[in-house]
């Protein structure tokens, strides 16, 4: 990955569980259900709820003039509660007593937390692109903390990007900028010593 960012090559990446959707099948796949199996009429009744529900919410956030607009035409602003999550990360890991203890964190990221503490610390002060700051509109942005995190999720267990918007609430793009920004202050701060 850092190679990739380094000489700002392409990197395309593959969904092994989602790959027969790609391919040709030889095997039946059935978008109803097959003949004899059905549903009890609790379900029925909940996927129409859930239905409904995500209907009336998509079409209120269409109507309604007050939400937040995005720069980018057709974008739907989502509001990620991003000074929560940035304070969780800090609770269950960084904190004086942390809800996740060492031998958690080790398992999680693969390496102690002073050593991810040192490389973020030495990350965030060669680039800025890790330095929380204010957005257009005074809203505060991304932790430098949240990009690190989704950065070391993705190369420690091969995350896709997307799938980070769950726990770090970032979006994909994000993400990916994330890890670009990384290798890159990577390669630069450590690259002399251990590349």
């Amino acid at each position: 990955m850092a190679i990739v960012a380094h000489f700002d090559l392409e990197l395309n990446k593959m969904d092994v569980r989602a790959a027969f959707l790609n391919g040709d099948l030889s095997e039946d796949v059935y978008m109803n259900q097959p003949v004899g199996f059905e549903k009890s009429c609790k379900e029925h009744v909940a996927v129409d709820q859930i239905t409904a529900n995500n209907n009336f919410c998509f079409a209120q956030h269409q109507n309604n003039q007050g939400s937040p607009q995005s720069s980018i035409p057709g974008h739907i602003v989502i509001n990620r509660d991003r000074e929560n999550v940035d304070c969780n990360i800090f609770n269950e890991y960084f904190a004086e007593n942390p809800q996740f203890n060492d031998s958690m964190f080790r398992r999680r990221f693969q390496m102690g937390c002073a050593l991810f503490l040192h490389i973020f610390d030495a990350i965030q002060g060669h680039d800025n692109y890790f330095v929380q700051r204010r957005d257009g509109i005074g809203k505060l942005g991304l932790s430098g903390l949240q990009k690190v995190t989704t950065v070391f999720l993705m190369l420690t267990y091969g995350v896709p990007a997307d799938a980070t918007d769950e726990y770090i609430k970032i979006r994909e793009s994000t993400a990916l900028e994330s890890l670009k920004q990384f290798c890159r202050a990577f390669v630069e701060v450590f690259g002399a010593c251990y590349l």
